[in-house]
C-alpha cells in the first residue's frame, strides 16, 4: 500500500534515495573543472559549500514532484509513478496534497522562486554526475582567476542568478551556471 507524500518521505531518501556532496562522484571531466574552479574561488577568498553532486533518481523524481505540486504548479493527480516509491502523492483532497509536498519541499531546503524558478527535472544532470548544487560567499569584492590566468573582479551579489563576472569565471573553466536555479552549476548550464 502506498504511504502519502510528506515529512516521511525526506526520510525516506535520506536512507534510500541518498544524495552525494562528494566531488569525486561527479563524473570526467566535469569533476576536474569542478576541482579547480573551487581552487580557483578559495584561494580568492570565497567559502564554497557543495550542497549537491550525484543525485538518486528516486530522490530526483520526489524533488520533482513535491516541488510542482507543493507550488500549484501541477496537481497531485497529474503525478507520474516510479518503480521503487510507492509514494501517494494524490490525498483526494488537493489542499492536503499540496500541503503534504510543502512538508517535503522544506524538508528537502529545495530551492523555491525566486531562487529558483525551474522545478527539479526528473532526468536530472545530478543523476549522472554532470551537475552540482553550491553556495559560493565572499564579502565585497574577491579577485579571482579564470582558467586561463586572467584575474576577475567579482562584487558578492546575494542573488548568484545575477553574479555575471562569478558567472564568466565558471564558464572559463566548463562549469556553466544554470541562472534561473541558484546553487545549480553543470558542464552545459542545464
Amino acid at each position: 500500500m502506498a504511504t502519502k507524500s510528506g515529512s516521511f518521505w525526506v526520510t525516506w531518501a535520506n536512507a534510500h534515495a541518498k544524495n552525494s556532496s562528494n566531488l569525486e562522484d561527479l563524473k570526467s571531466p566535469f569533476k576536474d573543472n569542478v576541482k579547480s574552479f573551487k581552487q580557483a574561488l578559495e584561494t580568492a577568498g570565497a567559502k564554497v559549500n557543495v550542497k549537491a553532486t550525484k543525485r538518486s533518481d528516486k530522490r530526483a523524481y520526489l524533488f520533482h514532484w513535491a516541488w510542482k505540486i507543493g507550488l500549484g504548479k501541477s496537481k497531485a493527480s497529474e503525478a507520474t509513478k516510479m518503480i521503487g516509491v510507492d509514494i501517494q502523492w494524490d490525498h483526494g483532497d488537493e489542499a492536503a496534497s499540496k500541503k503534504s509536498a510543502r512538508e517535503m519541499i522544506d524538508g528537502f531546503g529545495l530551492a523555491i522562486p525566486p531562487a529558483s524558478t525551474n522545478a527539479p527535472a526528473l532526468a536530472s544532470k545530478h543523476i549522472s554526475g554532470s551537475a552540482l548544487d553550491m553556495d559560493i560567499i565572499w564579502t565585497g569584492t574577491m579577485k579571482v582567476k579564470k582558467k586561463d590566468g586572467s584575474e576577475v573582479s567579482v562584487i558578492f551579489m546575494s542573488d548568484v542568478n545575477k553574479s555575471f563576472a562569478l558567472h564568466q569565471v565558471g564558464a572559463s573553466y566548463g562549469v556553466i551556471k544554470l541562472k534561473t536555479d541558484a546553487p545549480h552549476w553543470s558542464g552545459d548550464g542545464h
